[in-house]
């Protein structure tokens, strides 16, 4: 039996503790909108969508295909992050010991950018799990089993088609090899590259419905990752991750990476693996963050080595233990904060800053729209936006005769795109729903009519969170034909 203290049994505490939030959490709240955007991927299933791999889209799938709620979108969500501790710990305490096992399963558990992804549906969910399970593999693959690199292979190729950013930590694992003598030898063993050819299998078929769709995925991509940024959203970026992680996390995914740099002969030929899956993506992102606006979540492939490193320092430092200590009930306490916040807004935090509004925005819109499309009057008209959010919240919560669509007018393609061409919509009424409180002067042209059926305002605590206007437009000109 496992020799546990008193600290120890603290944190599997806290770790139970958190695994009950999540599954009340899930049960007690509706979808955010990009949860349900990749809920309505998982009712048009393909091998490939504009702005991601599949994968979010079958876990949604398996899950939904008998019964389709809030609930069960999301329970694969829970599932696969709280698994992801227990394997885990199996593994390091095989491989490492006991003591490195608990302090990467608990770390993993509570940490508010993990949980996050455990009660919000999102292509990070797959990356994250199968991301950190290549690591593991490959490092059981060079340090203890060769057999492993095919397990390893199988997680990266499923990582990389969740989402593309898992290339990132796969260049790093590559890497080993070339960098460190002590496992220079791999580079002519046959599992070594057998693992990245079985990754590259389980691309392919992303890769082919990029080649049938005139490579919308890359074009997409390009666009999407080009925003020019500035200093303050730089700063943002990664105070906002600081936050978000935790100090000591976030020192050991950020700052000690950079120092084995500078330390590389001094350090254990481990270390230097757990630093080279670490810092490929930190350069990477680092870099771009000077100039492009980058989203929180986008740096997240920097933090699944970070950890790993983390555990190595930890346990070889018994002095450090107290600032990990630290680390969990900060993070604890970040976690109980924003699911307090979720249900009882008592920060006096204001509209644009505070996250947990996403839960309330669109409460009042979704019983005004289902009024309107209930109508007779308006029963036959298809209900329209100009972003892939408003659509899709329709789609999942009243569940239309006619799918609700995204027309992407001076907008990018949505999966909407590819499931309703212009012909198909070209000459038709709609129900337009707006997110402002006036019709878009970009869209009038668009239309030969339109006029104002209803306005719809979000309250919460008293205040306006949002504000929608519903307008019945008529004959759709199509993009190319303007009245």
């Amino acid at each position: 039996m496992l020799n546990i203290d008193r600290i120890t049994k603290i944190l599997f505490f806290l770790a139970s503790s958190v695994l009950v939030i999540r599954i009340l959490f899930i049960y007690n709240t509706i979808l955010v909108d990009d949860e349900a955007y990749y809920a309505i991927y998982a009712r048009h299933l393909s091998w490939g969508y504009i702005d991601h791999g599949p994968v979010v889209a079958f876990l949604i799938w398996i899950f939904t295909c008998i019964f389709e709620n809030s609930f069960t979108v999301r329970i694969g969500a829970v599932l696969l992050m709280s698994l992801l501790p227990f394997i885990l710990y199996f593994f390091i305490n095989r491989y490492f010991n006991n003591k490195s096992a608990l302090i990467l399963s608990i770390l993993v558990t509570v940490n508010l950018m993990l949980h996050m992804n455990a009660i919000i549906i999102t292509p990070d969910v797959p990356l994250a799990f199968f991301s950190i399970l290549a690591i593991l593999f490959y490092y059981i693959a060079y340090f203890e089993d060769q057999k492993y690199f095919y397990i390893g292979g199988a997680m990266l190729g499923i990582a990389a088609l969740s989402k593309v950013s898992a290339l990132f930590p796969a260049i790093g694992i590559a890497l080993l090899p070339f960098i460190n003598k002590e496992k220079r030898h791999f580079l002519s063993n046959k599992h070594f590259y057998g693992s990245f050819i079985l990754a590259f299998i389980f691309v392919i078929p992303f890769i082919k419905w990029n080649l049938d769709n005139d490579f919308a995925f890359i074009r997409y991509q390009g666009g999407h990752i080009s925003r020019s940024g500035n200093l303050s959203d730089f700063l943002g970026l990664w105070t906002g991750l600081f936050i978000l992680i935790g100090p000591l996390y976030f020192y050991y995914s950020f700052v000690k990476p950079l120092l084995n740099i500078f330390a590389w002969n001094n350090i254990s030929t481990k270390m230097k693996y757990f630093t080279s899956v670490t810092i490929v993506p930190l350069i990477y992102f680092l870099t771009h963050s000077m100039f492009t606006k980058l989203e929180l979540n986008w740096a997240a492939p920097i933090f699944y080595g970070g950890a790993f490193i983390l555990m190595m320092d930890i346990d070889g430092n018994r002095q450090y233990m107290r600032t990990y200590y630290l680390q969990i009930i900060y993070s604890f306490v970040l976690i109980i904060t924003i699911m307090i916040q979720t249900f009882f807004p008592l920060l006096p935090l204001n509209t644009k800053s505070d996250p947990t509004n996403r839960y309330y925005m669109y409460e009042t819109l979704l019983q005004d729209t289902k009024k309107i499309i209930e109508n007779p009057d308006y029963h036959n008209y298809r209900v329209v936006s100009n972003n892939f959010q408003i659509p899709s919240m329709v789609n999942f919560y009243l569940n239309p005769s006619l799918e609700s669509i995204c027309l992407s007018i001076d907008y990018h393609e949505t999966l909407y795109s590819f499931l309703y061409t212009n012909k198909d919509i070209k000459g038709k009424d709609f129900i337009f729903i707006y997110n402002k409180n006036y019709f878009p002067n970009n869209i009038k042209k668009y239309f030969s009519d339109y006029e104002l059926i209803d306005t719809s305002v979000q309250y919460r605590n008293g205040d306006i969170i949002n504000e929608y206007t519903i307008w019945l437009v008529k004959n759709y000109s199509g993009k190319n034909n303007l009245f």
